[in-house]
């Protein structure tokens, strides 16, 4: 502390004048020497006395700390907008002001036709003396926005501290017609957002005005990015807003460079998707992704400032900014039921079919390879294996699927199923051509062709011959050779052997070494065919544990859209992989139960099953303010008839 010569001395009190005209029976308060300082012109360092205030003011606090509670007539509440007359297109504050208490208040601010009251408020809360008493507040502000011009009064209303209620008096907020500034400003609020728009948006096109129910199509989903906005990185890929519409995975992006729009140059990132229609009806389709855009400051942040007043360039911080597409909306029309072929099983698209076998001249008791190829653009990936059942010339294996294409988007290629025949009969058979059938959406027309039929020669083969039967003939034709006419030529007798038996083949060391290759291939192959099988079942097990505990906590969190979505997700699954489905996330509900009709299921397990996928559909795309039951009961129900299926 700095003083001047004669003020505030320590060792001469008497030369002090200050002592001798305030001297006092006790220690003074700080107020009053600040005062005596003040008077007699002492240079005294604020800083010293701020410093001694903040000390006083803790103690004080901390020293009463339930002062406000002791006290609940101390309490007084304030309300008011600040400001309090604006324009239509300006905005105020609804402040409550509470002195005398810190305490958070409980209540619900009126609703009030004209104007819109943010539901977030701005909490402060200030301390400060007020004639040396210790003094606390605390206040709430409300963002508002104005609806309609006039008085707009939010009368007394009541809120909660501690155990006691108090009124919020009433407050008045005037709305005055928008004047030409107003107007102005606006028009740059637009101009700037629709800026920021163009800094990055996602395009998504709809190849047809209309798509018909379980329709593939084939389309991409494009981000652009200004070259000028600094972009970090790439958050996450898009993602799709609404729902009875599926889309194919999203792989690593396209990326085109120096692509001109709105005469700005952009940096394209293409996903090629394939996109597949569930139900019939309009529906609203969209989609989000986040970037990370370097910023200096927040207020040259691409949020609060104007676009183009230099705002991204240069090192700093980087910041989350979201990006949208527009709302496109689906019309999706069911599949006409005029002319519907009975062999109709859901194809969809314009494809062609061919057939070959790998050999037709076999023995009775080989297989032959059937193998059926699919070629053209469609819905490939919810396309059954055409129908071929073993009868009493042939016995046939279930096929194998493999596709020649993009495995991603599922949509242009060839898929084939290959059969396994073996015949049961000898003789020239003819292996039964195959029946198929589409929808091809261009033209709105079911189609209908038949395979050509394969002739096969199957030999009856070589009737077997027992072995042992034949040796014993052999040796009765044999003449019986004279020994009496032998004469020994030799003396000395020749090398000694254990046996004059052969050596057999199964005491050999080389016998043994060479099947131990083959065996050891065998238990190589049998350990990672097994490998395989229990990935796949670990994958399983892994999804189906993450879709329960969504909609575990969908229960805790009393949140119906999560649970439901869950649930979806986890039937198609457990179904799919039960009935050896490849891709079963894109099962629609129609597809669910025939496979359950397929199955050793009975009538009440589909009709239950089949309620509660409508349970899912009518919350999902119909009337959400329907009753339904409660999630903790509709979970139990969902486990127990997964549980016996079959």
């Amino acid at each position: 502390m700095h003083y001047t010569k004669g003020c505030f001395k320590k060792r001469n009190p008497r030369a002090n004048h200050l002592t001798k005209r305030y001297k006092p029976s006790k220690i003074p308060h700080w107020a009053e020497i600040i005062k005596m300082a003040k008077t007699e012109n002492c240079r005294v360092e604020w800083s010293f006395y701020k410093n001694f205030k903040i000390l006083l003011f803790t103690i004080a606090l901390f020293g009463n700390q339930n002062f406000s509670h002791a006290n609940n007539n101390s309490i007084r509440i304030e309300s008011l907008f600040q400001p309090p007359t604006i324009t239509l297109a300006g905005q105020s504050t609804y402040k409550v002001i509470i002195h005398g208490s810190q305490e958070n208040p409980q209540g619900s601010i009126p609703q009030i036709p004209g104007i819109s009251i943010s539901n977030s408020p701005q909490v402060f809360r200030s301390a400060s003396f007020i004639n040396g008493i210790p003094s606390v507040r605390l206040e709430l502000s409300f963002n508002v926005t104005p609806k309609a011009v006039g008085t707009h009064t939010i009368q007394k209303w009541q809120i909660q501290i501690g155990k006691n209620a108090f009124l919020v008096p009433d407050a008045n907020l005037k709305v005055l017609p928008p004047n030409q500034q107003d107007i102005i400003r606006k028009n740059e609020q637009e101009k700037q957002e629709e800026n920021l728009k163009q800094a990055s948006f996602i395009e998504f096109s709809n190849p047809r005005p209309y798509l018909f129910e379980g329709e593939t199509v084939s389309t991409e989903i494009n981000l652009f990015i200004w070259d000028r906005l600094p972009v970090s990185r790439i958050e996450r890929a898009p993602q799709k807003e609404g729902g009875s519409i599926s889309i194919s995975e999203m792989g690593q992006p396209l990326e085109k460079r120096n692509q001109t729009r709105f005469n700005k140059s952009y940096t394209v990132f293409s996903w090629p998707i394939s996109m597949t229609t569930a139900i019939a009806g309009k529906h609203n389709l969209k989609f989000n992704t986040s970037i990370r855009v370097r910023v200096k400051s927040r207020g040259n942040s691409p949020f609060n400032s104007p676009f183009f007043n230099d705002p991204f360039f240069g090192f700093g911080r980087e910041e989350s900014l979201t990006v949208l597409s527009d709302n496109h909306t689906i019309n999706v029309k069911p599949l006409p039921l005029n002319n519907r072929p009975k062999s109709f099983s859901g194809a969809i698209g314009k494809f062609s079919i061919s057939t070959s076998i790998d050999s037709d001249s076999i023995s009775l008791g080989d297989p032959i390879r059937y193998k059926v190829d699919i070629e053209g653009k469609g819905n490939f990936s919810a396309m059954p294996a055409p129908p071929l059942e073993s009868d009493e010339i042939f016995k046939i294996g279930p096929p194998a699927f493999s596709f020649d294409g993009n495995e991603i988007t599922m949509f242009e290629g060839i898929q084939s199923f290959e059969y396994v025949i073996s015949p049961l009969k000898s003789g020239l058979l003819e292996v039964p051509s195959i029946t198929f059938s589409y929808f091809d959406p261009l033209q709105e027309e079911y189609f209908v062709t038949k395979t050509k039929i394969h002739k096969i020669n199957v030999d009856p083969g070589q009737t077997w011959i027992d072995p042992s039967e034949e040796s014993s003939s052999e040796e009765e034709n044999v003449p019986e050779i004279k020994t009496n006419d032998y004469f020994q030529t030799e003396n000395e007798p020749g090398s000694w052997v254990l046996s004059l038996e052969k050596e057999s083949i199964i005491t050999s060391k080389l016998f043994w070494s060479l099947q131990s290759i083959p065996m050891l291939s065998t238990v190589v192959l049998f350990l990672y065919g097994l490998k395989r099988k229990r990935s796949g079942r670990d994958i399983f097990r892994k999804k189906l544990s993450l879709l329960t505990k969504q909609m575990k906590d969908a229960i805790a969190y009393d949140d119906p859209e999560l649970f439901f979505k869950a649930s979806r997700e986890r039937i198609r699954l457990e179904i799919g992989t039960l009935y050896k489905r490849t891709n079963p996330a894109s099962l629609s509900s129609q597809e669910i139960i025939s496979l359950l009709g397929n199955g050793s299921n009975n009538e009440n397990l589909i009709q239950e099953i089949d309620d509660v996928l409508q349970r899912i559909d009518d919350y999902e795309f119909a009337d959400r303010e329907k009753n339904f039951p409660t999630l903790e009961n509709l979970d139990k129900k969902i486990n127990t008839l997964l549980k016996k299926l079959k």
